[in-house]
């Protein structure tokens, strides 16, 4: 499966403190959705118009509307803002499926550039008319190694008033792309900042507009299955193990009963590794982690996003832990069977939510660290 890395770096115009850019991205099993929207003028205004114009694309997208439908639909919401008070925002947005295909459309803002063997080349937009707005749609296969550059025209107009005419373009940007790659850059995830410093170098030291630019990298996903709680009927055991060993990736067990369904189904032992540590620890052949359920859980959850650093232990929870911040796709194979053990007074005390809490928290967390998390219950 391929997974599409963002990387974005924004500046705001000189010294305002409230960027009129804003972007999104969202994973799903369909896809990656990634947008840039650039309110208009600069401050708080153009902020909510840019967040406004974002988030009706992500909505949109959730309910399965096609890209190309949505950006007619907000492009024609602008042309009214031409005329009425309401917020107006340029975009650009792009849908990629999980094969590498992409579609992008660009509603007054700057054309994309693709980036394909350390060589940037700016994507030439195909010009039509959705009612009275013209939008340029572009398309193409993204392959692993590739990647797509989209930004605001704080960027393509880098330089405008000091020398450079209308600005730098996109065909600028993609030639000091290439510069870079000429001397010897190899890893494209530099450009970001690299364009950022030369967007303020023309500009008189300072950037001149709300400035944004995103780098979609396209790579192989690095993904981890999880089974956590027995199923809620014994006649689903079968079902749920097969499922979780069909998945690609790491594997994870969590729970001592669902490690006894796992070592019953395959055939295989499971042994105890260690008691000392902070939950136990246990082995099955073919299984990259199987320790205890709602407290392992409870633990990862309270160890997501601090410092690798300062993990110490080896635990199995700061394991876990690790592992799911490595992972791009994580899927959660989660068994619906009630634990009363989760429900008694002793465990509310020491504050250890039930399974089902502490997984909805863990997935919360995974997603605002880019991840894209699929829960299936049995």
């Amino acid at each position: 499966m391929k997974f599409i890395d963002a990387l974005v770096s924004q500046n705001c115009k000189r010294h305002n403190t409230v960027c009129g850019d804003t972007w999104v991205c969202e994973h799903s099993l369909n896809g990656t959705l990634f947008v840039v929207a650039d309110g208009i003028g600069s401050g708080v205004y153009a902020n909510i118009a840019a967040i406004t114009c974002a988030s009706r694309i992500a909505e949109l997208y959730k309910f399965g509307i096609s890209i190309r439908e949505i950006s007619e639909m907000v492009a024609s919401s602008m042309h009214r803002a031409r005329k009425e008070d309401i917020p107006f925002s340029a975009f650009t947005t792009v849908s990629i499926l999980p094969d590498g295909q992409f579609t992008a459309y660009a509603y007054e803002s700057p054309s994309p550039i693709l980036i394909r063997d350390n060589w940037a080349s700016v994507l030439i937009p195909r010009f039509y008319t959705s009612g009275f707005e013209v939008i340029g749609e572009m398309t193409g296969i993204l392959r692993e190694g590739d990647a797509l550059m989209v930004f605001s025209d704080g960027v393509s107009q880098a330089g405008l008033g000091h020398g450079l005419g209308f600005g730098i373009g996109s065909d600028g940007v993609a030639t000091f792309a290439n510069k870079q790659f000429h001397g010897g850059l190899q890893d494209p995830r530099a450009l970001p900042i690299q364009i950022m410093d030369m967007c303020k170098s023309v500009s008189g030291d300072r950037f001149e507009d709300d400035t944004t630019l995103g780098l979609l990298l396209c790579r192989t996903a690095d993904e981890l299955a999880m089974l956590t709680g027995p199923p809620s009927k014994r006649a689903l055991d079968s079902v749920i193990v097969k499922d979780f060993m069909e998945l690609p990736g790491k594997k994870v067990v969590c729970g001592s009963t669902t490690a006894d369904i796992v070592s019953r189904e395959l055939k295989r032992e499971a042994t105890i590794v260690s008691r000392m540590k902070a939950s136990p620890e246990y082995h099955i052949e073919g299984i990259d982690l199987v320790a205890e359920g709602a407290v392992t859980l409870n633990q990862a959850y309270n160890l997501l996003g601090e410092p690798v650093a300062e993990f110490y232990q080896g635990s199995p929870a700061e394991t876990l832990c690790l592992m799911l911040m490595d992972a791009d796709v994580i899927r959660f194979l989660v068994g619906n069977a009630q634990n009363a053990a989760h429900e008694d007074l002793f465990f509310r005390q020491i504050g250890v939510k039930a399974r089902k809490a502490a997984l909805t928290l863990i997935s919360e967390k995974l997603v605002e660290l880019g991840k894209l998390v699929v829960e299936t219950l049995y």
